[in-house]
């Protein structure tokens, strides 16, 4: 009897990790910013930024909002 109890518990805790593994591959839970670090992240914020802001300008120029 404690020797089928073993074989449950060992098939048990095998079968756990491995569906700890295959949980762990397909997780995503950061999206795709996920694999970059935070100073990364706030360069790719800034060069948006500045991006949005370049057009801005680009806009206003085009539509002589501002005169250059």
């Amino acid at each position: 009897m404690d020797d089928e109890l073993d074989s449950l518990r060992e098939k048990s805790t095998r079968a756990s990790s491995v569906y700890d593994d295959l949980e762990g591959e397909g997780e995503s839970s950061g999206g795709f910013l996920s694999k970059y670090s935070p100073s990364q992240r706030l360069l790719l914020a800034l060069l948006l930024f500045l991006d949005v802001v370049a057009l801005a300008c680009l806009v206003l120029v085009i539509f002589d909002f501002l005169p250059f």
